[in-house]
């Protein structure tokens, strides 16, 4: 038999109880046990965060707060496995603290919405951006490249022209080839242009739409033909994707009789204006008028270095030594647009035979090589893929040299595209580096002796001079690879000429570029926030990487582009060494600088609308975040979108008092809108803008701000370009401007 305990207490249970709660508690009792007033430090059974709260009024709960976990007596018992949290032991309150960071969420992707990080499941998607107008007269869409909402006007032909019903100038918008920016074609009885007549005077008849009426070209020169007005008749191989707006004209190019020659043809337009781009244009020529099986040559759309497009080919060998030939050639735009057809008899020559690594053709140092990149088949696989073909070179080297390779495109149309290879060439892992731009240069320091390759492209067709230089091998730079890398002091800003470096390493950050290498040692946990200044034209990249730059699964952080400053950030970075890589893709000047601090938890920005409860920022700096979402309109910004309405976008208020002399660097990267950053001096608020320090963010890396402040108070301006408003994160980095250490 089981002895049962009554639970009903003694008078000597009493006294007891009394001694270990109080008599005040004890008297209160009458068959319960005793109960602490004060909060249990251990997760309830309601979840790991302390789920149920702590006991209120009334029985009611209070509201757990879900950023509390376990009990702690340092730091490193607090490591909940999420990235995004900032996780500390509270020590006032002896419980581990996950402090959500939702910067640390973000994909860089703006149409998916703004991710969030939850202290118990980590990153959260966000919703998408909703853009629906309520309009029916628009087509509405989030456009990535942009990062806004665009609402297009109805137009359901696709020709460029909207609904009249909806505020556009199209009479018929089911019928591409009617609308306000048609020419009114004479004879055919229907109102073209929607102006309210048919066939008026100032109405044009197609020129040469078909073989009937082929525009004859007998002779070498230049030719001007208009799609205007003109159907669509001809496919072929290389031709438009034919929408219904598609438009093409016909020349018949005649060779008199004679020995053979290659016909070379180019086809240009131009862009109307400013705001418009230049239209697609291809061009075709055959054997037999409307016989697609005749094909001879096709040259498709490409873009020029100038902004037009461009269309190309070379058929090889043609003509009859007893009679005339007529070629039919068709010029293809993709709306009615005016075109210059260039047209070149020139002597017959066989396609080039280096198209690939093994029929290479010789590269002699100093002696420039004239690639023509036009028609050659793209075999090779590389990091600076053009879209069109490459042409091969090979060099030997008996011992070590240092290598140059440089190029230049004679007519200006496309961007040369260099790749150095070693002798096995052809797959991608053979690529020892590449380069497009206007003018690329590779070099390669101390180039072992042995067998090497040069693949030759370009971003459209053109013809591309090739030069080699050899010289000794010399000593790399200090900064010039990640071993051994010249270590790069926090806080500092240090000038990178790249003179004599080479690209050596990729972490997937950018276009392949020049780069240099620095070291960075962290002794604590800390926040990291790189910043690049490129030289005016330049594009690269600036990333943060694990000692051995070993590829993209090192890489911590990136910021690439052409907009200056490029900035990447990491925060709570554990301590231990690291590497600084700064690119640039033509080798221009550089500044870097590597701000440090130790980690903090972001700080939440919720009210802070106006001068009464500005949030102040510490002296040392911080991470923050808000939402201007439910913010009033307040301030005005000098920088901001003229003919905005009084006060702007809704705005927060931060102060910012500084004791002494400061280079303060404000940065708002991975912010869901398009930012406006403006700084006033205090005291009074909301203080006066000061000159040079209100700036727009209208690119993905937001508003950026660098400056050297004097003693006093500051209010920094949360806002929005052009009433935009939402999320945002504003890194403040407070450091001493030193020697030479300013923006």
């Amino acid at each position: 038999m089981r002895t049962h305990t009554s639970s009903f207490l003694t008078p000597s249970s009493l006294t007891r109880l009394a001694l270990l709660c109080g008599a005040a508690a004890a008297a209160a009792l009458s068959g319960a046990a005793c109960a602490s007033s004060a909060p249990s430090p251990f997760p309830s059974a309601g979840g790991a965060g302390g789920e149920g709260g702590e006991g209120g009024a009334g029985g009611e709960q209070a509201p757990a707060d879900p950023t509390l976990g376990g009990p702690c007596v340092d730091d490193d018992q607090c490591e909940d496995g999420f990235p995004c949290t900032f996780d500390a032991c509270d020590t006032a309150l002896g419980r581990c603290r996950f402090t959500p960071d939702d910067s640390a969420c973000q994909n860089d992707v703006y149409c998916d919405g703004v991710e969030r990080c939850n202290p118990r499941l980590g990153c959260v998607t966000g919703a998408p951006v909703a853009c629906d107008d309520q309009s029916t007269c628009t087509i509405d869409a989030c456009d990535e490249a942009t990062r806004t909402c665009s609402s297009a006007p109805r137009d359901a032909d696709l020709d460029g022209d909207p609904d009249e019903h909806c505020g556009g100038g199209d009479c018929d918008d089911a019928d591409p080839t009617v609308s306000s920016a048609q020419p009114e074609v004479c004879g055919n009885d229907r109102d073209d242009d929607c102006d309210g007549r048919t066939d008026e005077g100032d109405c044009v008849s197609p020129e040469h739409d078909t073989c009937l009426d082929a525009l004859e070209i007998s002779a070498p020169g230049s030719y001007a033909m208009t799609t205007a007005g003109a159907g669509f008749h001809y496919a072929s191989s290389c031709g438009l994707p034919r929408p219904a707006s598609t438009h093409d004209v016909v020349a018949a190019v005649i060779l008199p009789p004679g020995p053979p020659v290659d016909v070379e043809v180019t086809a240009r337009t131009e862009a109307p204006d400013a705001e418009t781009e230049a239209t697609d244009v291809a061009v075709t020529l055959a054997g037999q008028c409307g016989d697609a099986a005749t094909e001879l040559a096709c040259g498709g759309p490409h873009e020029t270095a100038d902004g037009g497009k461009l269309a190309k080919l070379r058929a090889r060998g043609l003509g009859d030594p007893e009679r005339a030939t007529a070629l039919p050639l068709y010029v293809t735009t993709k709306a009615g647009a005016p075109v210059i057809v260039d047209v070149a008899f020139l002597p017959p020559a066989p396609a080039p035979e280096n198209e690939t690594c093994g029929t290479a053709a010789p590269l002699s140092p100093g002696a420039p090589a004239l690639a023509t990149i036009l028609d050659a088949a793209l075999d090779l696989g590389t990091a600076c893929e053009t879209g069109l073909g490459e042409l091969v070179y090979t060099f030997e080297l008996a011992e070590p040299q240092d290598v140059d390779l440089y190029a230049i495109s004679t007519d200006g149309d496309g961007d040369p595209s260099l790749s150095l290879r070693s002798a096995a060439c052809a797959l991608p892992e053979d690529e020892l580096a590449c380069q497009t731009a206007p003018a690329p240069h590779l070099f390669r320091r101390a180039l072992p002796a042995g067998v090497y390759a040069v693949a030759v492209s370009a971003t459209a067709p053109t013809s591309v001079l090739v030069t080699l230089e050899l010289s000794p091998p010399t000593e790399p730079p200090p900064d010039e690879a990640c071993e051994g890398a010249a270590e790069l002091a926090p806080n500092r800003t240090v000038s990178v000429s790249l003179l004599g470096h080479q690209d050596d390493v990729d972490l997937g950050c950018g276009p392949a570029a020049v780069d240099a290498v620095y070291a960075l040692e962290l002794p604590v946990a800390s926040d990291v926030l790189l910043v690049e200044k490129l030289s005016a034209g330049d594009s690269g990249a600036i990333a943060l990487s694990a000692p051995a730059c070993g590829g993209e699964g090192d890489r911590l952080a990136c910021g690439e582009g052409n907009v200056t400053p490029l900035r990447s950030a990491r925060r709570n970075v554990a301590p231990g060494s690291y590497r600084v890589v700064a690119e640039a893709q033509l080798g221009q000047p550089v500044s870097v600088t590597a701000f440090v601090r130790p980690a903090v938890p972001p700080t939440l920005v919720p009210f802070s609308d106006a001068c009464e409860g500005a949030l102040e920022i510490p002296e040392s700096g911080g991470f923050f975040q808000g939402n201007t979402a439910n913010a009033a309109a307040d301030f005005n910004a000098g920088c901001d979108r003229a003919g905005t309405a009084e006060g702007g976008a809704r705005d927060q208020l931060l102060r910012l008092t500084l004791t002494a002399r400061r280079r303060v660097v404000l940065d708002m990267a991975g912010s869901s809108y398009d930012t406006l950053l403006s700084v006033r001096r205090g005291p009074g608020c909301p203080g006066v803008e000061m000159p040079l320090s209100c700036t727009i963010g209208t690119d993905p890396q937001r508003s950026f701000l660098d400056l050297v402040l004097d003693p006093g108070v500051y209010y920094l301006q949360i806002d929005g370009h052009a009433l935009a408003h939402g999320l945002w994160f504003l890194d403040v980095r407070v450091v001493d401007p030193g020697d030479g250490a300013g923006p």
